[in-house]
């Protein structure tokens, strides 16, 4: 069995005790672009310095892109802020971003802020297209470091997943990008919900026709980023507005041999049964308070024997302004939890962040050996 159907399916191989994977990208990226990265990681790719946390290097790809017909799209960026408008026969729209301390861009400002912008909202996503844009992945040939002394899996230095990135599902996409959490939901709840409806069919489509073209290039990995969180999500919305556009992606997914993962961002634990119902593979960032609402035992409870979770650890406790007994207790508790499931995949949910300790990091390894030996 490969090293990616092991971790994927949750299984065991040799001595690994435990499969874990982390979600590198925000840590790497903010490191690797401010020339942080510690000593002897210089120049490493985002591969090299996963093999030497003794991990398989999970690399997102994004294979596709954006453009917009009779639509001019701008953006600008100054120091800490970027800034996107649209010009659309229906009006201009404004969208901001600052860039926040996480090395995450946060968005500040919506497209639309009253039910007058919706017109030139539905302009905008009549106007988008999804392209395929396929490039060659130059990850796939960086060469593993020389030593891999943290490894506690014995992952081969050949394996790497690469995950091919879906757009955001299209009730997210619209929330995130265009409408905001706050007026959006109102919108849709009201006057604005007929425009609404309109523009998540236009999204349903063009995510359909691109789900089958990106499902057709090789790999086993699609990857659906909606960091759904179920503080907005609740199960009634789910079921109206997400379930039947998962369970399309999923039937394309498996038509063409591939695991759908959905990113999850905050509490999913009323979720994970509907996400199970719609086809879903596996979610990622599950996990306990503070972060989460559900421990992986919990989790499983909810979500029943099918679905893969990946997670456990919250990320603030790696952080450190938490106490290292704090971290080792819950390192310890989710890998037992883990070792005692067989379907899930330890991890940091749902990403590393930029401040961890990368004490810590070096050390889960280590810990996952020691809880699953004391058990």
């Amino acid at each position: 069995m490969s090293d990616l159907q092991t971790i994927l399916a949750a299984g065991r191989s040799g001595d690994s005790a435990v499969p874990y994977l982390l979600d590198l990208a925000l840590w790497y990226q903010w490191h690797a672009g401010r020339g942080t990265l510690p000593p002897e990681w210089a120049g490493f790719s985002m591969a090299q310095v996963a093999h030497a946390l003794g991990v398989a290097p999970w690399i997102v790809e994004r294979p596709w892109r954006v453009e917009y017909h009779g639509v001019t799209v701008t953006t600008q960026k100054a120091e800490g802020e970027r800034v996107m408008r649209y010009e659309t026969p229906a009006g201009a729209l404004t969208a901001r971003w600052s860039l926040g301390p996480d090395g995450d861009w946060w968005q500040t400002e919506y497209p639309v802020k009253t039910a007058e912008d919706l017109p030139a909202a539905l302009a905008v996503v009549a106007a988008q297209d999804y392209v395929l844009n396929v490039t060659p992945s130059r990850v796939a040939h960086d060469a593993p470091p020389a030593e891999n002394t943290h490894s506690a899996l014995r992952t081969p230095h050949s394996a790497l997943i690469t995950a091919l990135e879906l757009p955001m599902h299209p009730y997210s996409d619209l929330l995130h990008t265009l409408l905001g959490w706050g007026e959006g939901l109102l919108l849709l709840k009201g006057e604005g919900r007929p425009i609404i409806l309109e523009m998540l069919a236009l999204l349903e489509e063009k995510l359909a026709r691109l789900t089958a073209e990106i499902a057709a290039l090789p790999g086993a990995v699609l990857l659906a980023p909606d960091n759904l969180d179920g503080q907005y999500v609740s199960p009634r919305v789910f079921r109206e507005s997400l379930a039947e556009s998962y369970r399309r992606t999923a039937e394309i997914a498996h038509r063409h041999d591939k695991r759908l993962v959905v990113h999850a961002g905050g509490p999913v634990r009323r979720l994970l049964s509907l996400l199970a119902e719609a086809g879903v593979d596996v979610v990622e960032g599950v996990a306990p308070p503070p972060q989460g609402d559900v421990s992986l035992a919990e989790a499983r409870a909810a979500a029943g024997p099918g679905l893969i979770l990946w997670g456990g650890i919250p990320q603030d406790y790696l952080l450190p302004a938490r106490d290292e007994a704090e971290f080792t207790a819950a390192v310890h508790e989710a890998a037992r939890q883990a070792a005692d499931d067989g379907r899930t995949i330890l991890g940091v949910a749902d990403r590393v962040p930029v401040g961890a300790d990368l004490t810590r990091l070096q050390a889960i390894p280590q810990l996952i050996r020691q809880a699953v030996a004391a058990d």
